[in-house]
């Protein structure tokens, strides 16, 4: 599965404890090395793409509530979220949402290719957003 984690409004060492956090999901031993969760920053720092065999319930709107809730002692039904169909691949899905806290958006995640999608259909959306975004990402 794919995932861009974007931060909107997280001070640094709140994206930094994130950023930890979301390096601990999924596999790690596996030797198959597409398995294992790897990442790459966006040249600004303020997103990384993740890609790995993770468990579809890790990225659930509540799961993802909740684990945020947990990574930053809040209650996770304070935790808002809107979300949103988009595609940057022919026939491709994925899964914007937006996580906000009292009026205030602060993390974007996109599941490219949604949840359920093939590694096929992943990586298609995943090759579509890092072109439709080529210069922050350093593809330009």
């Amino acid at each position: 599965m794919y995932a861009v984690v974007e931060n909107l409004a997280l001070n640094a060492d709140q994206r930094a404890t994130l950023e930890t956090a979301l390096r601990a999901m999924g596999r790690h031993d596996d030797p198959r090395p597409i398995n294992n969760n790897h990442w790459r920053r966006r040249l600004d720092g303020d997103a990384a793409l993740y890609h790995g065999d993770f468990q579809e319930a890790d990225w659930g709107v509540t799961e993802m509530k909740q684990r945020l809730g947990n990574i930053f002692g809040v209650s996770w039904v304070t935790i808002g979220s809107a979300t949103a169909s988009l595609s940057y691949s022919e026939g491709g899905t994925t899964l914007a949402i937006t996580f906000s806290r009292s009026g205030v958006d602060y993390l974007r995640v996109l599941l490219l290719g949604n949840r359920s999608a093939t590694q096929a259909q992943g990586c298609a959306e995943a090759l579509g957003y890092l072109k439709a975004n080529a210069e922050a990402w350093g593809e330009a």
